[in-house]
């Protein structure tokens, strides 16, 4: 049995690959976690520790999910 064509010879069609832009460095990861951490532990602690964690993880989430909508709407302006 013979190939029509050997490995070399095929030309492999892709499409164009147009590279991403990494996303600017953050801090909402890390508000997330201490906001989670917080919370928890205000359930051995104090309530007003829980509060604290839940409103730190609420803001931190909005932050990140505004930054990632402003990337999505203008993906080549990364400094605004």
């Amino acid at each position: 049995m013979e190939l029509d064509a050997s490995p070399t010879e095929r030309a492999i069609e892709s499409p164009e690959v147009q590279p991403q832009a990494a996303p600017k460095p953050s801090y909402a990861p890390f508000l997330l976690a201490l906001g989670i951490t917080m919370a928890f532990w205000g359930l051995a602690t104090s309530p007003v520790m829980s509060a604290g964690g839940v409103a730190l993880f609420a803001g931190a989430l909005a932050l990140w999910i505004r930054d990632i909508a402003q990337t999505w709407r203008n993906p080549h302006a990364r400094d605004s």
